[in-house]
C-alpha cells in the first residue's frame, strides 16, 4: 500500500511540475509567430534534443522492449534507424528547410509547388499526426490506469488537460522546455531499468542462462522488417511538422545540421537500452506477456527507483502528444484559419489558442473507443514518407514535376498506400508505395508535360 501511495505522489508531482513549466512560457508567447517558432530562443543543443523527442515515445521504448522479449536485440533497429535518418536529415534536408524560412512542411513545399500542394500536404500531415496523437493518448491512458489504479477514461482526461494547458499557454517554447524535462527522465528511466536488469542477471546466472541465444541475433525481426523500418523512419524524419518547427527556431543551416547530429547521438542509445530491457526480461520474467517486459521491473524495484522509472514512462506519453499537438495547431492555423478567415493580427493568437484546445480534445473519443488505431503508427510514418519524397524532389530535382504533378502524386499515394495497408500489405510494406507513387507522378508529369508550362512551375527553390 505504501509503495502504491509513494508512486502516486511521485507521478502527481511530476505531471503538475511539467505542466507548470510548459505553461510558464505564456509570458514569452506574445503573438502567433512566437507561438509557432521560438526564433533565437533555443540553440542547436536544445533543438537537437527536441528534434528527437517526438520519436522516443511509447512505441520506441515500451514497444521496443516488448518486441525484444520475443525477437531480441534486433528490435532496437526500430529506434537506431531513426538516428541514421537524423544524420541523413542533417546532411541533406535540415539546412534547406531552415533556409526556406517556413515553419510548416506545407509552407516549405508551397514555395515550389503552389497552394494546391500546400493544402494536400497539410491535410495529409494533420491526419498522420492525429493518428500518432490518438495512439499516444490510448497508450498513455492505459499506462496511467495501470500505475495509478484509475480508469483508462480518467487517465485519458488527465493527459488531455495537462497537454492542453501546456500547448495552449506555452506554444512551442513551452512544449520545448517541458519536453526537455520529459527527455531527461526518459533517459534516466531507461538507464535505471537497464542497470537494474544487468545487476539482476549478474547476480543470478540461472536467469541469464534462460535467455535464448537467438535473441542476440542482429536480424532477429527479419530483413524485410529491418528494411521497411529504415525507409519509414527516414520518411518520417524528413517530413514531420514538429521537426521543421524546431529547425525553424535556429538561425543558420550550420546550426540546423548540428542539431540533427545531436538528435542522432541521443536517439541511438535509447534504442539499445530499450531492447536490452526486453531481452533481460526474457531471462528474469519467463512466461509473461511481452507487453509487460518493461513494467514488470517496477515490481522488484524499491519505491524510489520505481518512481524514477515511472516518471520516464509518463514522460514518453507526454513528449509525443505535445509535439503532435503543437504541430497540428501550426498547420491548421497557417493553412486554413489564417488564409480562409483572415483574422486581425490582434485576434490571431486568440484563434491559435482556441485551435490548440480543440486539437487537444479531438483524440479523446478515439482514444477511448478506437484503441485499434495503435497499429497504424507505422502507417502514419508511411504517409509522411510520401511528403518527404516530394520534399526531396523540391530541393534536389526542382525542374522535375510541377504543382499539378506533386498534388496528384500526393493524393494518389495516400489512396494507394491506404488501400494497400487495408489489404494487409500483401507483398511488401506500404512505405514503398508511399515513396514510389509521388516519384512516379512527378517524373511522369515532367516527361509528358506540355510546352505551355506555367511560369510559377519554373520558380524552384533549389538554391535554398
Amino acid at each position: 500500500m505504501a509503495h502504491s501511495i509513494g508512486i502516486l505522489i511521485i507521478v502527481a508531482l511530476y505531471v503538475v511540475t511539467t505542466t507548470i513549466v510548459g505553461s510558464w512560457s505564456a509570458k514569452y508567447t506574445k503573438d502567433t509567430s512566437s507561438f509557432m517558432s521560438a526564433k533565437n530562443l533555443m540553440g542547436p543543443v536544445v533543438v537537437g534534443i527536441l528534434l528527437m523527442s517526438e520519436f522516443i515515445a511509447t512505441g520506441s521504448t515500451l514497444g521496443t522492449a516488448e518486441t525484444a522479449y520475443t525477437k531480441g536485440l534486433s528490435s532496437s533497429w526500430n529506434v537506431i534507424s531513426l538516428g541514421i535518418a537524423f544524420i541523413l536529415y542533417g546532411l541533406f534536408m535540415a539546412p534547406k528547410f531552415q533556409a526556406s524560412g517556413a515553419y510548416t512542411i506545407s509552407g516549405a513545399l508551397a514555395k515550389r509547388y503552389g497552394d494546391s500542394t500546400r493544402m494536400v500536404v497539410s491535410i495529409i500531415m494533420v491526419y498522420a499526426l492525429i493518428v500518432v496523437d490518438v495512439a499516444a493518448f490510448t497508450g498513455g491512458g492505459v499506462i496511467f490506469a495501470t500505475i495509478l489504479g484509475i480508469s483508462i477514461q480518467a487517465g485519458v482526461w488527465i493527459i488531455a488537460i495537462a497537454s492542453i494547458l501546456n500547448v495552449t499557454l506555452g506554444g512551442i517554447r513551452g512544449v520545448g522546455f517541458a519536453n526537455l524535462i520529459h527527455m531527461f527522465f526518459k533517459f534516466v528511466s531507461l538507464v535505471t531499468v537497464s542497470t537494474f536488469a544487468w545487476l539482476l542477471l549478474r547476480q543470478h546466472p540461472e536467469m541469464l542462462a534462460r535467455i535464448p541465444p537467438a535473441l542476440y541475433s542482429p536480424t532477429g525481426v527479419g530483413a524485410k522488417t529491418l528494411i521497411s523500418w529504415t525507409f519509414a523512419n527516414i520518411g518520417a524524419i524528413f517530413a514531420t511538422q514538429y521537426v521543421i518547427q524546431c529547425i525553424s527556431s535556429l538561425t543558420s543551416g550550420r546550426e540546423a545540421r548540428k542539431a540533427s547530429f545531436i538528435a542522432a547521438s541521443f536517439i541511438i542509445p535509447a534504442g539499445l537500452f530499450s531492447a536490452y530491457i526486453g531481452v533481460a526480461a526474457r531471462g528474469i520474467f519467463p512466461g509473461i506477456k511481452p507487453v509487460m517486459a518493461f513494467p514488470m521491473f517496477l515490481t522488484l524495484m524499491p519505491v524510489w527507483l520505481a518512481g524514477i522509472a515511472i516518471m520516464g514512462i509518463v514522460a514518453v506519453t507526454f513528449v509525443t502528444i505535445l509535439a503532435c499537438q503543437v504541430g497540428i495547431t501550426a498547420l491548421i492555423m497557417s493553412d486554413f484559419v489564417i488564409p480562409l478567415l483572415k483574422p486581425q493580427e490582434s485576434a490571431k493568437l486568440r484563434s491559435t489558442r482556441m485551435v490548440s484546445i480543440l486539437v487537444g480534445l479531438v483524440p479523446i473519443p478515439f482514444a477511448l473507443f478506437v484503441p485499434g488505431l495503435l497499429k497504424t503508427i507505422f502507417f502514419a510514418r508511411g504517409l509522411r514518407t510520401t511528403i518527404a519524397m516530394v520534399a526531396v524532389f523540391m530541393f534536389y530535382l526542382p525542374k522535375v514535376g510541377s504543382g499539378k504533378g506533386a498534388t496528384i502524386g500526393l493524393i494518389g499515394s495516400v489512396i494507394g498506400t491506404s488501400i494497400w495497408f487495408a489489404l494487409g500489405d500483401p507483398w511488401f510494406d506500404n512505405v514503398y508505395l508511399a515513396m514510389l507513387i509521388p516519384a512516379a507522378f512527378l517524373i511522369g508529369e515532367r516527361l509528358f508535360r506540355s510546352s505551355e508550362e506555367p511560369k510559377t512551375a519554373q520558380h524552384g527553390v533549389g538554391g535554398l
